[in-house]
């Protein structure tokens, strides 16, 4: 009995947080439109940060338990480093005729970069330490 009890606790301790981020994750997303909007950033050019952003935010968060580790870190690096080239080269050459980019039309891209991130950082994680192990995703 006290263990059922115990993880229902849990379970909605997990969810509250599970909220909060959402919810901070919501409004920092916000506060960013609003301030690239005031400071006349091209549409295409903050479709570019939201999807960099929001995939490498889902890998963060899926890998929290992973946040002390040095290894995740540069191995999160090393794909931010990679990504960020790969972005600039795709919006400043190839989309140049663009001046608008649809959030909406970028999401499938930034859906599939963060699940090849999440094996890509498990990777190089792995390439680094030497170390071969099952990771738990928190999503």
């Amino acid at each position: 009995m006290h263990g059922r009890s115990q993880r229902n606790k849990i379970k909605r301790r997990d969810s509250i947080t599970n909220w909060t981020v959402t919810f901070v994750t919501a409004v920092l997303t916000f506060a960013l439109l609003v301030a690239t909007g005031r400071r006349n950033i091209s549409r295409k050019w903050v479709t570019a940060i939201v999807g960099t952003l929001g995939p490498f935010s889902l890998v963060v968060y899926a890998c929290r338990r992973l946040a002390f580790r040095w290894s995740f870190w540069t191995a999160l690096t090393i794909c931010f480093a990679v990504h960020l080239l790969a972005i600039w080269v795709l919006f400043r050459y190839v989309l140049a005729s663009f001046q608008t980019v649809n959030i909406w039309l970028w999401l499938p891209v930034m859906l599939v970069e963060a699940f090849v991130l999440l094996i890509a950082v498990k990777r190089i994680s792995e390439k680094l330490t030497g170390k071969h192990e099952t990771i738990k995703l928190d999503l």
